[in-house]
């Protein structure tokens, strides 16, 4: 099963912060990255990471930008950036990278599959016991729509945004107000910061 978190990682001091797709399998994790986002260029260069287990809604912020409340974790004598509001996190060791040319619904692009090794894990604060909401599954998936809108041709884009107006439509009905602030940004910006 791929599960949603945000990635962090750093370069030359400045930190970043993407919501991935991630699969676990025992000590390790595997996700796929787009070329063109800064998460892509860090992690060609830079072989540790961390995976931040989060709230629906920061993952879904995270696609905006990379302004955040960070923290930092020591490892190796390493320093990684990590979300103060996480729940939990890993941090990862890189140990294959393999460059994929992929074709899919979005058009051609080209892949980077990263293969990590879990080498710690911590716990970093309760999340709250909450009943669900549908507002946390449409903004993540706005957010995921949001993310795309730069890589696909324009017919494309129009599906796309017609799909981010539905979703926000029922955010209205049942999200916050923070939930409603970001899903508006998405539709009022339409051109995403590549992360």
């Amino acid at each position: 099963m791929r599960y949603e978190v945000v990635i962090t990682c750093a370069l030359d001091g400045r930190y970043n912060r993407a919501p991935i797709g991630i699969y676990f399998k025992d000590n390790w994790v595997k996700l796929h990255l787009y070329e063109g986002s800064h998460t892509y260029d860090i992690l060609k260069r830079e072989d540790y990471f961390v995976v931040n287990i989060t709230s629906p809604y920061l993952i879904a912020q995270s696609v905006y930008d990379d302004k955040g409340d960070y923290s930092t974790i020591e490892y190796s004598d390493i320093i990684l950036p990590y979300l103060s509001d996480a729940y939990k996190i890993y941090v990862v060791k890189i140990v294959k990278r393999r460059l994929v040319d992929l074709r899919d619904e979005y058009g051609d692009s080209k892949l980077m599959v990263i293969q990590g090794r879990i080498l710690l894990e911590r716990d970093i604060n309760n999340p709250p016991l909450m009943p669900y909401s549908r507002a946390d599954g449409l903004i993540v998936e706005m957010a995921v729509l949001y993310s795309r809108l730069n890589i696909v041709d324009r017919e494309k884009r129009e599906e796309m945004v017609k799909r981010m107006e539905e979703y926000f439509k029922i955010i209205k009905k049942v999200g916050d107000e923070r939930y409603i602030r970001l899903g508006e940004k998405f539709l009022k910006s339409k051109s995403p910061t590549i992360l």
